[in-house]
């Protein structure tokens, strides 16, 4: 898979995550503790069943079947098991290979569109570069309109680099690791603390998306208009297995600065607005914040 397929269908398995830091972890080497021969029970198993089994089925297959069952048992709705091609598919495409900022609001990851009075600037997901892109797009801007409508997510430092493009200084967002204490994580550089910015939001903005609205609004950055959020509050990170494959699980959860947990609830816009009528709305907000 490669190009919009590879996007659309890597999106729909990462199911609307935030990935925390740089894919991936590796996993132990072999198991430890237990039952001695615990480590061989697996794949004794998997040779017994692919021997006796009626019908051809590959070892790769009832490895990738075990896989995936280890992870429904977590009960955790954001794991999930990458094979081996479809993981390096996905890391090479959160890495932002191949990505450009696009003149024109059309294609890419973000796309800048330059007005007199006004820069919109798109972004659809938060892969490698994001941040760096946003802030080059609000440099000699005089107001800025941030869409976020459809974004799932993506990485939480470029996030991060994200919402401070637009804040001075001071908390963005607080990370609550899996038994570590709590992390206020702070503005990575100064940005433009005073350009008037509006971001544009609905039900498909999830995660890392949900991060930088809901932490320029809690700091008082920008107005949000749209329709309310997905809801989604948690990190996942993924353990590479020896194989190339990974496991993708919760490392932790994450509130905006007024301590807000997304999870289950999302961020509601302070102007509500349709789909047809979001743009124009977000316009007549920043034209007053503007005092045009």
């Amino acid at each position: 898979m490669r190009g919009a397929a590879v996007v659309a269908a890597l999106l729909g398995a990462y199911t609307l995550g935030t990935m925390s830091v740089e894919p991936a972890r590796p996993g132990p080497a072999a198991a430890g503790g237990g039952v001695p021969g615990d480590d061989r029970v697996l794949d004794d198993a998997v040779d017994a069943i692919a021997d006796a089994a009626e019908g051809h089925v590959s070892r790769t297959r009832l490895r990738e079947a075990a896989l995936r069952a280890m992870v429904r048992e977590l009960g955790d709705p954001w794991a999930r098991y990458y094979p081996p091609q479809e993981f390096a598919d996905f890391t090479a495409w959160l890495a932002g290979e191949g990505k450009v900022v696009d003149p024109e609001p059309e294609t890419g990851d973000v796309s800048v569109l330059r007005q007199s009075d006004l820069t919109v600037i798109r972004v659809a997901v938060f892969t490698r570069g994001v941040g760096q892109r946003v802030r080059e797009g609000v440099t000699g801007s005089h107001a800025v309109m941030l869409d976020l409508r459809g974004n799932p997510g993506g990485l939480l430092t470029e996030a991060v680099d994200t919402a401070s493009a637009f804040l001075a200084e001071g908390p963005v967002v607080t990370y609550d690791g899996n038994g570590t204490d709590p992390e206020v994580i702070t503005v990575t550089s100064p940005g433009d603390a005073r350009i008037p910015v509006v971001v544009l939001v609905d039900q498909g903005t999830a995660s890392a998306a949900e991060v930088v609205a809901g932490s320029l609004r809690d700091r008082d950055r920008a107005v949000l208009v749209g329709s309310p959020t997905f809801g989604k509050g948690t990190v996942q990170e993924p353990v590479r297995l020896p194989d190339g494959s990974a496991v993708e699980l919760t490392v932790g959860r994450y509130e905006t600065p007024d301590g807000h947990n997304l999870e289950g609830t999302g961020v509601e816009p302070d102007v509500a607005a349709e789909e047809s009528d979001a743009e124009e709305r977000a316009r007549t907000v920043l034209a007053g914040l503007s005092g045009a």
